[in-house]
């Protein structure tokens, strides 16, 4: 008898077993849906509870009904939206001048080697100084303006920035560096045709993560003094012991920041859709 008589017939249709990856991910995924659900609607009724109970101080730490009163309230109000103006605009520029300094700075070093070798120590020394203990001195240099806010959250973005484009550079294959140089590319067109479409998601990243920086900067500067602005509003309600408030403020910005973390997001599949062709 021959070992292909004893081998066992190839299975059918019916015995071939299914591809379980699909159905496993598509119960992982409703499973993690699930969960952040339960787990919000859980800490949300865990604060309720103990604020109405006197486990905790509702003076002090709010409830999430008074939240959302409060959100109705503040956040279609005149002083809520000139808040949001003052600070947007600072944001903004901010956000602006620090993201086209800071990446063209990390761009230049990044293509330079020996302009990074003098220059390049510097810029974790001077990155580690905090920024909210420079905001006395911007105020006294600037005054109460727009400036002394912008230039602050300016000096947040712009490291952070420029550190990002610089990794982004030097993070770029070698191999296609070299044969760009050797095909005859100049600098420009070797930045634009090369170096920019690999470091596109590192410096989007990048963007995503400066955006929210900026705005803490220019919050964090309004807190320490300002003539408006959104961190006024939170200094003003809680040394008025409206918790609530505070609470809706809070909720007003991470909102921005998560609308602001999902068009970058957009932006960074539209300016890499040509990994799709």
């Amino acid at each position: 008898m021959t070992t292909d008589r004893l081998a066992a017939p190839p299975a059918g249709p019916a015995e071939k077993k299914k591809d379980p990856a699909r159905p496993r991910r598509m119960v992982s995924k409703a499973f993690v849906y699930t969960a952040r659900v339960v787990l919000c609607v859980g800490f949300l009724a865990l604060w309720e509870t103990a604020s109405r109970r006197g486990w905790v101080d509702p003076n002090l730490f709010g409830r999430p009904s008074g939240v959302w009163r409060a959100v109705v309230d503040y956040l279609p109000s005149d002083r809520s939206l000139d808040s949001l103006r003052t600070s947007g605009a600072a944001v903004a520029v901010s956000f602006v001048i620090g993201s086209v300094t800071g990446t063209a700075a990390g761009l230049i070093l990044g293509l330079s080697p020996t302009l990074n070798a003098i220059v390049g120590p510097f810029l974790a020394p001077v990155n580690s100084i905090p920024r909210i203990a420079l905001a006395p001195l911007f105020i006294a240099w600037f005054g109460l303006t727009m400036t002394a806010k912008v230039v602050l959250a300016v000096s947040i973005v712009f490291f952070i920035l420029a550190e990002n484009a610089r990794s982004a550079v030097r993070s770029v294959d070698a191999d296609l560096m070299t044969m760009a140089r050797v095909v005859g590319l100049k600098r420009s067109s070797l930045l634009l045709k090369v170096v920019l479409p690999s470091a596109v998601p590192t410096m989007m990243a990048g963007l995503r993560l400066t955006f929210t920086y900026a705005l803490l900067g220019v919050v964090a500067s309004e807190m320490v003094a300002a003539t408006g602005g959104i961190g006024q509003d939170i200094v003003l309600y809680s040394s008025s012991y409206q918790i609530n408030t505070v609470f809706a403020i809070l909720v007003e910005l991470m909102v921005i920041a998560v609308v602001m973390n999902w068009l970058f997001t957009l932006l960074e599949r539209w300016l890499l859709r040509w990994q799709q062709t």
